[in-house]
């Protein structure tokens, strides 16, 4: 179970790192547009380790980006509809529409960085097993 927690918490950190620097580097955001974000993201290596220590042992580690795209979901909807980041980014209102098609962007990136999380269980894994031989 450690394992999956470390590879989750690896993962999300270096996402983090990323995202960071993009927010940085973009000219027009101010900490006023974005001020949740930060705080969300102090939280997110736990709520990832967590995620991936709840994850049903039957989908380990084939469904594992599956799984973390179910977390997506559950966060980008708050992210968009809760917080109504879209709105805060643009400065302008955002259509229920347009917020669900950032939930959907969010599932599908969420998968994308679960992959990784699969990757990087399998390495510490496969470590795990060596040690023990």
């Amino acid at each position: 179970m450690f394992a999956r927690f470390a590879a989750a918490t690896a993962v999300v950190s270096a996402a983090i790192a990323l995202a960071g620097l993009v927010v940085v580097l973009t000219p027009g955001l101010t900490f006023a547009k974005i001020y949740p974000l930060p705080i969300i993201w102090c939280f997110a290596p736990l709520v990832w380790g967590l995620w991936a220590w709840l994850t049903p042992s039957t989908w380990m580690p084939q469904r594992l980006p599956l799984w973390g795209a179910i977390l997506g979901v559950i966060g980008g909807s708050f992210g968009a509809f809760v917080l109504n980041m879209p709105s805060r980014l643009l400065g302008e209102e955002v259509s229920p529409y347009v917020r669900g098609v950032a939930v959907l962007v969010m599932a599908l990136f969420y998968y994308a960085l679960w992959m990784l999380v699969r990757a990087a269980y399998r390495a510490l894994a496969g470590v795990a097993s060596e040690k023990k031989v």
